[in-house]
């Protein structure tokens, strides 16, 4: 209850103390922090605001509809593995054809090698051969061709001697002739061996280029395929995050929706019950009232004559101010802990809104994409913001209308809730909290991509506000 100070506001502030108190006076206590607190009687209680089986139903919908998106990226992803096996294995078959090709580019370079050993033989033989050509050359120009012969037979002491002599010479021009062979032969086998070195350096460079080809085609497969599967992964991780919101959701309203009809079930109970007192009782109020009046009239008869009458009336009165106010509740909360409360909330603009967030961390949607970080939805915000004062509530704006007094528009002091609906008429379409802080503003958690903030209070879908 807020006391009353001396100030420019002092009269209306005791005209509102004046009415809590009436109201305390005329109401039973009334502390509601859950859906499941136990019910009063019916003249002193607020009808209760109760998620519908469809709303229920449509959030269990919505939470199998994302298993059911979640399920199909599953599927994808096992694809997008079971193709990345494949490239995998492509990949390591062309990395080992590029290996088998470098092993032939070694080989090659061996080949190379050993054809440019032959290359430097052959030179030398062809030069030695040259060198033998000269000689030869040489010989014939100093021996006149066949003169040699001749001039052997014209020395020679015997037939014997000139036999001998022309076997010797015959031997030179075989030898000759094996020289002019030699030179042609290693000729041949000099170009031979260029050709062969030639064309091992050209087999080399070509092995390795295609070699590299089709390992870069290989790697730049693999590397698509790692790209996709990343992405499906990822996709599949903000999908999982958004399912664990929507059946967090579809628990909530279905838990608030079984402490909603418990309670209802709670106040029919007691509602029977009172009537039924007040039944009995008013039957035996009757009972005695006839009995009395038979008494009286048997007293009048006894003494000859008498009379009386009497009579009584009743009124009611209505209150008004912006919102709607309903009748019943008083205060759970001091000032100090309401100033408490606002603090904690000025405390947290600037924090994310996420889903069925009361300040955990979690998977929560910001500016940069779904995002690990702490958040609360409207509900959790001014739960936490008067649980950090000592004041429960639950996280659910349809009791934390229930809860304390409510209050007409210019009744509102920093500290109290103000509430927001679909239908400014019906309590049953609130679907959004705040905590005002003064001139016609509060701080709440907006909405998804958003963050906690300062904002107005007095929405065209403003439907009302609470004390607690």
């Amino acid at each position: 209850m807020r006391d009353v100070v001396a100030s420019a506001n002092g009269l209306r502030l005791s005209r509102r103390f004046g009415r809590r108190a009436g109201l305390a006076g005329v109401t039973a206590a009334l502390v509601m922090t859950t859906l499941g607190t136990t019910a009063v009687p019916a003249s002193a209680s607020k009808k209760p605001v109760i998620p519908s089986q469809s709303q229920v139903d449509q959030a269990n919908a919505n939470a199998h509809a994302k298993a059911v998106q979640i399920g199909q990226t599953e599927a994808q992803l096992a694809a997008a593995n079971a193709s990345l096996q494949t490239l995998n294995d492509q990949v390591e078959s062309l990395v080992e054809a590029y290996n088998g090709a470098m092993a032939h580019v070694q080989a090659a370079q061996q080949t190379v090698e050993q054809a440019q050993a032959a290359l430097v033989t052959a030179r030398q033989s062809t030069s030695d051969a040259h060198v033998q050509m000269a000689i030869f050359a040489a010989d014939t120009y100093r021996g006149a061709g066949g003169l040699d012969k001749i001039s052997a037979l014209m020395t020679a002491d015997s037939p014997a001697s000139f036999m001998s002599r022309a076997s010797t010479l015959s031997a030179l021009a075989r030898h000759n002739q094996s020289v002019i062979e030699t030179v042609t032969r290693t000729e041949h086998e000099q170009n031979a061996a260029q050709q062969a070195a030639t064309q091992a350096l050209s087999d080399q460079k070509a092995a390795g280029v295609a070699a590299a080809k089709a390992k870069d085609a290989a790697v730049v497969a693999l590397n698509s395929q790692v790209a996709k599967v990343a992405n499906i992964t990822s996709s599949q991780q903000d999908l999982q995050a958004q399912l664990a919101v929507l059946r967090g959701t579809a628990k909530d309203l279905a838990t608030a929706r079984t402490q909603g009809l418990q309670r209802l079930a709670a106040e029919a109970a007691a509602a029977a019950k009172a009537a039924k007192a007040a039944k009995e009782a008013a039957l035996a109020a009757a009972a005695a009232a006839a009995k009395k009046k038979a008494d009286q009239l048997r007293a009048i008869a006894a003494s000859g004559g008498g009379s009386g009458s009497s009579g009584n009336g009743g009124g009611g009165s209505s209150d008004g101010g912006g919102g709607i106010v309903p009748a019943g509740g008083h205060s759970i909360s001091s000032a100090g802990q309401r100033q408490q409360a606002v603090a904690f909330a000025q405390a947290q603009v600037g924090i994310w809104y996420r889903w069925a967030g009361a300040g955990e961390v979690g998977p929560t949607v910001t500016d940069s994409g779904v995002q690990n970080v702490a958040g609360y939805d409207c509900s959790g915000l001014t739960m936490r913001a008067f649980g950090s004062a000592g004041i429960s509530l639950a996280h659910f704006t349809g009791a934390q209308w229930d809860d304390g007094v409510h209050l007409s528009r210019d009744q509102l002091q920093p500290g109290d809730l103000v509430f927001f609906a679909t239908n400014t008429n019906d309590p049953s379409t609130i679907h959004h909290v705040g905590i005002y802080i003064g001139n016609g503003q509060m701080i709440d958690a907006p909405s998804t991509g958003e963050q906690v903030g300062v904002h107005n209070a007095f929405r065209s879908d403003y439907i009302g506000a609470v004390e607690l």
